[in-house]
């Protein structure tokens, strides 16, 4: 099996890490409906069929899949949103809220990677790491300014320049890249003279900082953003994905879970 990542280390068996890794697709909406045959699927791990259907059928009982028999299997959609929510960017967060973004790109281009990009995305110095920064707006009014480095070694040719629509979903799009585990961190702090003119607000005003660290289904670290936004009531949202709950006496490494974070707060004003 190709792990090509933190999975490599991964003791558990193949058909498990296979199903942990389908499961983040689909919660992700990595698949829109359908899912990948067998075979390509047994193709892209590895490993054999037999280990796929194993895989399967893991997420046929655990209600987010459905097979339809000469068809195919297919995303539950209904069993998905009853147990998980997706991670959402600031963009898709923006629009959940019945509100419409917009996006002015303020800079967007390779530049080579700070000790704290290095560190995050394990590259070596002097490697180097798309930067792009943009400011986000809703029904005419400033919301954020992000500033976002993503890693070059997952995203050969890469080109943001005139990004308008969701990152998340450029990523999946262009390169199969779907976020599906995110650490966030919100700091308060004061708006300093750029940040103020870009959030039409007065010099020194309290604003949030969100620093986000976010990975793919592979377990590559992909993004590193830090969000200046205006002081919005936090939505953050914690929740496990992995296999069903079990009793402390049930747990086992087979049974292990990991946990995310999502949520930018509430843009209404």
């Amino acid at each position: 099996m190709n792990t090509q990542g933190a999975a490599a280390k991964d003791h558990r068996p193949v058909y498990i890490q296979i199903a942990e890794t389908l499961r983040a697709r689909i919660v992700s909406r990595y698949y829109d409906d359908r899912i990948d045959g067998e075979l390509p699927l047994a193709s892209e791990f590895k490993v054999s069929r037999r280990t796929i259907q194993q895989a399967l059928e893991i997420l046929v009982q655990e209600g987010l899949l459905v097979r339809q028999h000469g068809m195919g299997t297919f995303v539950n959609r209904k069993g998905v949103e009853k147990r998980y929510r997706a991670i959402a960017s600031i963009t898709e967060g923006i629009i959940g809220q019945g509100l419409t973004p917009e996006f002015s790109v303020l800079s967007s281009g390779r530049a080579v990677a700070s000790e704290e990009e290095r560190g995050f995305f394990r590259i070596n110095p002097g490697d180097m790491v798309y930067r792009h920064k943009r400011l986000v707006s809703a029904n005419g009014r400033a919301l954020a300014v992000v500033e976002t480095s993503l890693n070059l070694k997952f995203l050969e040719g890469l080109e943001l320049s005139h990004l308008s629509q969701s990152l998340y979903q450029t990523l999946r799009n262009q390169f199969g890249r779907t976020v599906v585990q995110a650490e966030d961190q919100y700091i308060p702090a004061i708006a300093d003279e750029e940040t103020a003119g870009l959030l039409d607000i007065a010099r020194g005003q309290p604003i949030f900082i969100a620093i986000r660290r976010a990975s793919d289904q592979t377990g590559a670290p992909i993004e590193l953003s830090r969000i200046l936004m205006l002081p919005v009531p936090l939505d953050i949202s914690i929740r496990n994905i992995g296999f069903p709950r079990l009793g402390p006496d049930d747990l086992t490494p087979e049974s292990k879970e990991w946990t995310y974070t999502v949520g930018f707060g509430n843009f209404h004003r």
